[in-house]
């Protein structure tokens, strides 16, 4: 067969034939590849058909021969058999796409291309994007650009080497990109510093990008970011290169931390006295209007040097970056709040009133010592009370490296504690009185108690959200989750249809917001759970932990998935964080099971009993986790503890039985499969 040499040939853009279009295949290679068809996943099994569709995505769709095919993918093969072999891929890749109704693959008799206007590609969508003046978001999977096609250079050894050589190119086009996107300074200087940020997610030790965001976070005054920015360039420099920073950084640095790069404020703010007008923002598209708001104020220092002061501002700065990630609460931006630094306890409900805050977050920082004490309080704005506080003490030399888990640790816990004040709040009032977000929160009350009357009335709340709010992305997660239950706590009337609307609630949420964490992640864990579609599931879930890496609900909803593909001691890592995060969560007994099951997987069944069991006393009336505890009780031979809750079970799912579950069971392992259906029948849930 004739030599064949692609690496001259890296994202050319040649015209296809005109052969009709939509619908339209979406072609996601940045961190490793997924193909879908207007939305829905494309089932094609055959890794060589897969890699050959994205082949042909990264060449513009383009004719390319079937001998050039032939020689990338089966180049050791003999020619007659490498013929055969592309022969039966485009078989299956073909029937894969006209089973959805989609012609855009054009097999000719000497070449294959994609029809002009079939094809998305994730790469060319991030490019037009800069392009115009939109940065990629921190949960995009643009810095694992080097990750491209990961899983596919095993398929042939040509095929590897277009992918390394592709990847280079890549890289290259989307840094060209962001460089001139962050040095045009006529573009926003909120948008140059989110192009430089997205530069440095892509190449850490792009030492322009990090001047860029130095400068312009100081210059905003936000010298926490500024700083913590230098110290992560120094650390991958130090690690990769074993160099410090150029002398240009340096000096930047130094200016930085004395004080010698913030713009100047405008006489007319004057010293930050209370504004004059109402500065609530505008809702944003993806909130639903009756979202709480909170306002996270300025932490106060109360002794020390110039250190506190640019990390208490940096933990702030995380708590408002953090909540908003969820969508929900409402957090009010820290720029609007960096001003009231100083504001009298006195003035904190005029301030609360002035800015459309419902919540005040404050805080203080003091060294005292060997010790750096932090005071943080949630009070409700309109009374001053106190719902929530916290005091954490640190060594003032751990304060910077403990800085961000300081913060998430702080809004995971004030999540739940506002949710519930909300909800007390609104108890006493009809639900047609209620707006969408309100309407959720009732019914993930509901929702949560497990007993099918309440369970049904969440479902009926969640639809009266939906009307209020359709474009309100939590809802619709809160939505993938109450199918999941009714699927797996035996409730479901139709489990078909339950995993379609399941499927369509996880649709709609990622199409409202395609960073949603916590959709993201629920929409893996069922992928896994219903469909045992481990590769994409995990997809999904590292695109969660990417865009809400310190969200406990985001990271606990991954752990069943790690443990039922064989990572048990990841999953165990995985739920510790989680619970760590978030060690009052009112939904401890969820991720008390979660962190069982992870232990069942790596093998601990000690471990699993104990917390199982823990979690069963928390909440008698969660299927899931009774069926995990009983087996791991069974496996142990610790019968007797396992028959109450074996009884517990059929009275609540008494349709139960193990051979018309087994195919059901999550593990990717067959063996832990029906070990796993052993021990339940061992216990005594009938076979």
């Amino acid at each position: 067969m004739a030599a064949l040499s692609v690496l001259g040939r890296i994202l050319p853009k040649q015209a296809s034939p005109e052969v009709p279009g939509p619908p339209c295949i979406e072609v996601a290679v940045l961190d490793g590849l997924r193909l879908s068809l207007n939305g829905a996943p494309v089932i094609l099994n055959n890794r060589k058909a897969r890699a050959m569709l994205a082949y042909l995505a990264l060449e513009g769709g383009a004719p390319v021969s079937r001998e050039q095919l032939a020689g990338l993918f089966w180049g050791e093969a003999p020619e007659r058999q490498a013929r055969n072999s592309l022969r039966q891929s485009v078989f299956e890749l073909r029937d894969a796409l006209q089973q959805r109704g989609c012609q855009a693959l054009v097999a000719g008799r000497d070449s294959l291309a994609l029809s002009p206007g079939s094809l998305a590609l994730d790469i060319d969508a991030v490019l037009a994007a800069i392009g115009a003046g939109v940065p990629p978001t921190a949960g995009a999977a643009l810095g694992r650009a080097d990750r491209m096609l990961a899983g596919y250079e095993d398929l042939s050894p040509l095929f590897r080497d277009w992918v390394g050589a592709t990847r280079i190119a890549v890289q290259s086009r989307l840094q060209r990109a962001l460089e001139g996107a962050f040095a045009d300074e006529a573009a926003p200087r909120r948008t140059r510093r989110a192009m430089a940020e997205a530069l440095l997610r892509l190449d850490p030790t792009h030492e322009d990008a990090c001047r860029t965001v130095m400068r312009l976070a100081a210059e905003d005054g936000e010298i926490g970011v500024a700083l913590r920015s230098y110290a992560a360039l120094y650390e991958v420099l130090g690690a990769e290169f074993d160099q410090e920073p150029s002398v240009a950084t340096q000096r930047l640095v130094a200016e930085i931390k004395r004080g010698e790069t913030e713009l100047p404020v405008p006489p007319a703010l004057g010293p930050a006295p209370l504004p004059a007008e109402p500065l609530r923002d505008r809702r944003r598209a993806l909130t639903a209007e009756d979202a709480p708001v909170v306002a996270v104020l300025p932490f106060r220092v109360l002794g020390g040097g110039a250190e506190p002061d640019y990390l208490a501002e940096g933990i702030v700065e995380d708590i408002v970056h953090l909540l908003a990630g969820l969508r929900e609460p409402v957090v009010i931006s820290a720029s609007s709040t960096r001003r009231f630094q100083d504001v009298a306890p006195d003035d904190l409900t005029r301030l609360a009133e002035l800015l459309g805050a419902d919540y005040l977050v404050t805080g203080s920082v003091r060294l005292r010592g060997e010790v750096a004490r932090l005071v943080v309080e949630l009070a409700e704005a309109s009374q001053g009370a106190v719902l929530w506080s916290r005091v954490i003490e640190v060594a003032p030399s751990a304060l910077f490296e403990a800085q961000a888990q300081i913060a998430a640790g702080i809004a995971n816990a004030l999540v739940p504690c506002l949710n519930q004040a909300e909800l007390r709040a609104t108890r006493r009032r009809a639900p047609e009185d209620l707006g969408a977000y309100h309407l959720m929160l009732r019914a993930r009350a509901s929702m949560f108690e497990f007993t099918v009357g309440p369970f049904e009335e969440a479902g009926v709340l969640l639809e009266r959200a939906r009307a209020r709010d359709p474009d309100y992305a939590p809802i619709y997660a809160s939505m993938i989750e109450w199918r999941c239950y009714r699927i797996f706590q035996g409730w479901s009337p139709d489990r078909e249809a339950d995993i379609r609307a399941l499927e369509e609630a996880a649709k709609a949420a990622l199409s409202r917001d395609p960073g949603h964490a916590r959709a993201l992640a629920l929409y893996g864990h069922n992928r896994t759970i219903i469909g045992h579609h481990y590769d994409e599931a995990l997809g999904l879930l590292d695109r969660a932990v990417a865009s809400g890496p310190n969200d406990a609900e985001t990271l606990i909803w991954t752990v069943p998935t790690l443990a039922y593909v064989g990572r048990g001691e990841e999953a165990v890592g995985r739920a510790r964080r989680a619970i760590a995060l978030s060690p009052q969560d009112p939904l401890m007994f969820r991720y008390e099971h979660f962190l069982s099951i992870a232990h069942y997987a790596a093998g601990d069944l000690e471990a699993a009993a104990r917390i199982g069991l823990a979690a069963a006393a928390r909440h008698p009336n969660f299927t899931s986790n009774l069926r995990m505890t009983v087996a791991a009780l069974a496996g142990l031979g610790r019968l007797a503890e396992a028959a109450p809750l074996v009884e517990r079970l059929m009275a609540l799912q008494p349709a139960l039985r193990v051979g018309q579950s087994l195919p059901r069971y999550a593990f990717r392992d067959g063996a832990l499969r029906e070990r796993h259906a052993r021990w339940l029948r061992l216990a005594g849930v009938p076979g």
